[in-house]
């Protein structure tokens, strides 16, 4: 048989595409064992994810320093703490190598025989001759084939797929450890009796009014700042408009130095009286606090504003500055508030302090 014909009856497709093909198939069952391990694992029926519930006893300090020891639950994934079987074929080497060996060789034997003699003279030499003749023919024929054929599939485990990390990062997110109970200890660890209950308790309360009075003088204190700005912003504006007025009758009707001279006396009188105000407004507001009469702002500050001709300063009535009193009036008011609670404030810290020296 020649060559050739050794190989005209293998079928390559199936020595190929075979070992592909059940790769592929493979792949799907791998697939849907990992699919059917996150399901049936990881979810109960109703879908909600299966957890794993951890309880521990952690020691802490309350926001006094007191020794206390909490009972806590912690829910976890039950998918975040087990290996999740996730093998997919990474490599597959089909290996196909055939030999043909052939070979002949062709041998007939023959064997004959036969000898002569002869001698020849030439002057005084003598030469004598001697042989013998034999024939060897052989024919022989031999063949070899031989064939190897290996299929190499490599697997591996890829872990968690990306898109259920994701879930898993967002479920662990919201896993929080919870407080199941809480009970005041001694510093030995024991559980403390029920005056030394009862005297932090009292602490606890008083430290919680402490942080809630804190807060709200906090506010307190920053709505009064709010006041103050809105005082001072008001008084600039008048003055702003003030001395607008001044500059426009000054570049208007001044026509001698004398006249420029007074012009700019009246701006520098505006600015000093104001100037005042924006400066003593909070010193002034504050000193308001305890009284019950009204304020008279003109008579506090000793206002000025220029007179109809912008030539001279008169005293500012009270109705011509109905936006900065009400600043003023506000201003007065949350100054108040503010120490109202800072004596609440300071209160409670007294008691707090009397508690802590209770025996």
């Amino acid at each position: 048989m020649s060559i050739g014909a050794q190989f005209a009856g293998l079928d390559m497709e199936k020595l190929i595409g075979g070992p592909l093909s059940a790769a592929a198939n493979a792949s799907i069952n791998l697939a849907q064992s990992t699919a059917d391990f996150i399901n049936n694992v990881g979810f109960n029926p109703d879908k909600s994810a299966r957890t794993m519930v951890f309880k521990y006893e952690k020691s802490d300090m309350d926001p006094l320093g007191n020794p206390i020891r909490n009972e806590m639950s912690l829910q976890v994934p039950l998918l975040a703490i087990v290996p999740i079987p996730n093998l997919q074929i990474d490599e597959v080497n089909i290996l196909f190598d055939m030999e043909v060996k052939e070979c002949e060789k062709s041998e007939s034997a023959l064997d004959a025989g036969g000898s002569f003699s002869a001698s020849v003279g030439i002057g005084p030499f003598k030469v004598s001759i001697s042989g013998s003749v034999s024939v060897h023919q052989s024919n022989t024929r031999s063949s070899d084939n031989s064939a190897k054929y290996h299929v190499d599939v490599r697997a591996a485990n890829h872990g968690t797929p990306e898109g259920l990390a994701r879930v898993l990062d967002i479920l662990a997110a919201a896993a929080a450890p919870t407080l199941l109970a809480s009970k005041m200890v001694d510093n030995n660890g024991k559980e403390a009796d029920a005056a030394t209950k009862d005297k932090r308790a009292k602490l606890q309360a008083s430290y919680e009014n402490q942080q809630r009075l804190g807060t709200a003088c906090k506010a307190a204190s920053e709505q009064y700042e709010n006041a103050i700005k809105r005082l001072k912003d008001s008084s600039l504006s008048f003055l702003n408009a003030q001395k607008m007025e001044v500059q426009t009758k000054l570049n208007a009707t001044a026509d001698s130095d004398a006249d420029r001279a007074k012009y700019m006396d009246v701006l520098q009188g505006l600015s000093n009286s104001w100037d005042r105000v924006i400066a003593d407004s909070r010193m002034t507001v504050e000193a308001m606090y305890g009284k019950t009469e009204t304020a008279n702002m003109s008579s506090l500050f000793a206002m000025k504003k220029v007179d109809a001709n912008a030539s001279a300063l008169v005293t500012v009535v009270e109705g011509d500055i109905p936006t900065i009193k009400t600043c003023f009036d506000d201003a007065v008011q949350d100054y108040k508030a503010f120490k109202e609670q800072e004596k609440l404030l300071a209160k409670e810290r007294a008691n707090y302090n009397a508690l802590l020296m209770k025996h």
